[in-house]
């Protein structure tokens, strides 16, 4: 009995051991399943990071804008995982795309991200440094309301901000616009960045956060 016991354990113990070999895959946050780290097996990593309000404090300002960081990483003698960005300027490889379908009965500005979740306009500057506070991703008005070349500015939690200029030859014409909003591309975020490895888990040196393995 003692000896069946050992053995299940033993077995038990194995097959929950994080290897280099095991350790690959996607681990995210919990209940946040766009900011998420993958590990290849070809030793390189992707990292998201993708909040729609403010996250957890574990980066270095919680405010700051959505972004994706790449590089390699390495597997330790004691089994923890190190990750290193890429170096380099860090850039926006693309910040937003404008869909537009035109002239329809009301002019309207829709915010999205890349995977097809809306986008809450926190607040909407318009000329003279006019603000007005906003809930929703989506806001409609008249293009009879605005001249040519006024202005607005859609400020959102993660993305930087979208400007949009009326065009004076399309004064009084309506289109509705749905706007794709991108992460940026931040290299050298990490510099050999060192996670403790657990069964299907990802942990922080002062155990601040972990990331959850999904496959």
């Amino acid at each position: 009995m003692r000896t069946t016991l050992t053995l299940f354990i033993a077995v038990l113990f194995f097959s929950c051991k994080v290897t280099e070999e095991t350790v690959c895959g996607t681990y995210q946050l919990k209940n946040n399943s766009k900011t998420k780290l993958v590990l290849n097996t070809n030793k390189t990593f992707e990292f998201v990071k993708n909040f729609s309000e403010p996250g957890p404090a574990f980066f270095p300002d919680s405010n700051d804008l959505n972004f994706r960081t790449t590089g390699n990483w390495q597997w330790d003698k004691a089994g923890k995982i190190i990750l290193s960005s890429l170096p380099g300027i860090s850039s926006f490889t693309q910040q937003a795309t404008d869909s537009v379908s035109y002239n329809t009965d009301i002019t309207s500005f829709s915010f999205w991200d890349q995977y097809g979740d809306p986008v809450p306009i926190r607040f909407i500057r318009f000329p003279e440094n006019r603000t007005k506070l906003h809930k929703s991703n989506v806001i409609s008005f008249f293009a009879e309301d605005f001249v040519g070349s006024d202005t607005m500015e859609f400020h959102f939690y993660g993305y930087a901000p979208y400007r949009w200029i009326s065009p004076p030859a399309q004064k009084g014409i309506n289109n509705r616009h749905k706007i794709t909003l991108y992460e940026q591309t931040r290299n050298g975020f990490f510099t050999n960045l060192v996670l403790a490895t657990e069964h299907k888990k990802l942990i922080a040196p002062d155990k601040s956060f972990s990331l959850h393995k999904s496959k």
